[in-house]
């Protein structure tokens, strides 16, 4: 049968054979390979868009006068804790929750004017501060809100208990998290020459580069493209009208 789009199928135990492979074949290393399969698989989901991971979070309501709310109990699924937020929205009309308009990402010192209690409207602008997220200005109305983001990947606090767990990545990043992890055993064994040749295939060669100043070899990760990408490619994006300045030129 076909994958389907967006389905994962693999676990951590799935992908400790590659794993030995990439090292010479070295069997001893199989029963320390899933914890370095999970520590390559989030620091390549906190930085990479995966369709996989992609979730929308539940429809809530504000509180009138409330510029502070939770992140990990309020916004997003129970027990999620969030790496992107492609889109963070609120419906205008309350109550009839019909028209919705972006909640742009503004920096904490950007956002502080409008988080005092003198200024009230329609939530239009959020940052996050330490576990909480910030919402001005603040809002006149219970109005509901909802985000579309990316979940951090979830695996369980016992190491021992890993190869079971579903990797919810698209399988043509399996190599690229096989490598990862490939080379983070042979930094702790101390096998150098290995560990180089496995960064620079994930990574590239930082000395060979275009006249650009990018990489003439970029690796596997540099030269992947990402599903978002590929939507995006055959598809028109929005044109910005430029109004020219009124006065002599």
């Amino acid at each position: 049968m076909a994958r389907l789009p967006g389905v994962a199928t693999k676990t951590i135990a799935d992908l400790v054979p590659y794993v030995v492979d990439a090292l010479q074949g070295r069997t001893d290393v199989a029963t320390m390979a899933p914890k370095y399969i999970k520590r390559a698989v989030q620091e390549i989901c906190e930085s990479n868009s995966f369709e996989e991971l992609k979730i929308t979070g539940p429809t809530v309501a504000l509180t009138a006068g409330q510029v502070s709310y939770p992140v990990g109990t309020f916004l997003l699924d129970s027990g999620d804790d969030y790496v992107q937020i492609p889109s963070f929205a609120v419906f205008v009309d309350f109550p009839n929750n019909t028209i919705v308009s972006s909640i742009q990402y503004k920096t904490v010192m950007a956002l502080e004017p409008m988080l005092a209690g003198a200024t009230v409207g329609v939530p239009a602008r959020w940052t996050r501060y330490g576990t909480n997220i910030l919402i001005g200005p603040n809002p006149q109305q219970n109005y509901s809100v909802f985000m579309r983001y990316q979940m951090r990947h979830r695996f369980p606090n016992d190491e021992s208990n890993l190869s079971g767990v579903t990797l919810y990545i698209p399988d043509t990043w399996e190599e690229i998290v096989t490598y990862a992890a490939a080379e983070r055993i042979a930094v702790v064994k101390r096998w150098n020459d290995q560990a180089s040749y496995l960064h620079q295939l994930l990574y590239g060669d930082p000395a060979s580069k275009t006249k650009d100043g990018t990489l003439a070899r970029p690796g596997l990760i540099g030269a992947r493209t990402l599903q978002i990408e590929r939507d995006q490619r055959h598809n028109s994006r929005q044109l910005i009208p430029l109004v020219p300045r009124y006065g002599p030129r």
